[in-house]
């Protein structure tokens, strides 16, 4: 049975046929032709004395024939998705049927070169042919009809992901402007000078988060994005709040999901640093490893925490998780442990910002 595995929003909509490339899927269609030259076998004439050999024959024909469809496929897929839906199964349906006929006389051909047959056209040439052409029609119909049954399937469940990341987005920045907003309001009489330093920062933030148009952003620039968050923090924590970074080195086409850092900082603060009288300790770490960015956040947990309260943090870290599924399918990982009043976030991204 073929497997659904995660596309990106892009490929769902772009694609028809499936990666015929990929190595299950060839292993798949073998399957599949291997067990279809064996009813064949069972209820056709025999060929031979032998029952294995015409097992043996017949599937060479009918691998040969799933094989050259497939490798046909794979090399034009990128051209059959850039056709509409009607042209690309026209085309798909006449491509498999044009196959079966010139593999069906190819196999003449090699016979006869083998000392198999006298001659090419043997008197069952064209019964042959017929009954080839005909298997295929039904088989090619069966199979365009469940491709295009886990197309529509895969656009349903894009459209799915995308309502449910929309959603998200959608608590997760208004959460942030109303306690952004709570800060000034703190600080417009006790200090107005650094209220008005906050609402630069948040004028600033706001202005990289809502202003950027893609959903997929440079690491440098999530990491800017984290800081603006976190000096606007600075001002009504103090001293509460510790931050320390440790920044190694990645390639240029390094990229997240936009808000990834904040999202997991700002969990640090409301569940590390807030409840704890005398504030708490903060380590972000990023660095590349195999082709894959870690992020690792850690931070000092309270003497005391409610199931509630833990509950609200392993919600968040849920929510996360499903942003980055929906970007990067299960090569996207989140991992928290807690030891000793410590808490640690583990997060793996491939280095790109989306799936190929």
């Amino acid at each position: 049975m073929l497997t659904l595995k995660p596309v990106s929003a892009k490929q769902a909509q772009e694609s028809f046929l499936p990666n015929f490339c990929q190595g299950e899927m060839i292993i798949n269609v073998v399957v599949i032709a291997e067990m279809l030259a064996l009813v064949i076998t069972l209820v056709t004439k025999q060929l031979s004395p032998s029952l294995f050999k015409d097992l043996f024959i017949i599937s060479l024909f009918v691998q040969w024939i799933a094989l050259t469809s497939v490798g046909t496929l794979c090399v034009l897929r990128r051209f059959l998705n850039r056709l509409n839906k009607i042209q690309a199964i026209g085309l798909t349906y006449a491509l498999l049927l044009a196959i079966s006929i010139a593999v069906t006389e190819a196999y003449f051909w090699v016979l006869w070169l083998a000392g198999e047959l006298a001659t090419p056209y043997p008197e069952w040439h064209g019964a042959m042919h017929i009954q080839v052409f005909a298997v295929s029609v039904v088989v090619n119909a069966l199979g365009l009809k469940y491709l295009l049954g886990l197309h529509e399937l895969q656009q349903k469940t894009v459209s799915e992901e995308r309502a449910k990341l929309a959603a998200m987005q959608a608590r997760i920045r208004p959460h942030f402007v109303f306690n952004s907003l709570n800060i000034i309001a703190s600080l417009t009489r006790s200090e107005p000078e650094k209220a008005e330093e906050a609402i630069e920062d948040m004028a600033d933030l706001f202005r990289m988060m809502l202003g950027e148009s893609e959903n997929v952003v440079p690491l440098k620039k999530e990491i800017e994005v984290a800081n603006k968050y976190l000096a606007v923090e600075q001002l009504r924590l103090d001293e509460r709040l510790k931050v320390e970074w440790d920044v190694g080195k990645f390639a240029r086409r390094a990229a997240v999901p936009v808000l990834t850092l904040q999202p997991l900082l700002e969990n640090a603060i409301r569940h590390g640093v807030e409840p704890s009288p005398t504030g708490g300790l903060i380590n972000v770490r990023l660095w590349e490893e195999n082709e894959t960015i870690n992020i690792k956040v850690q931070y000092t947990l309270p003497a005391r925490r409610s199931k509630l309260e833990t509950d609200e943090e392993q919600q968040a870290l849920n929510d996360l998780r499903l942003r980055l599924q929906h970007h990067y399918g299960p090569t996207a990982t989140i991992d928290s442990a807690e030891d000793d009043h410590t808490f640690s976030i583990m997060v793996k991204l491939p280095l790109r910002g989306e799936t190929e």
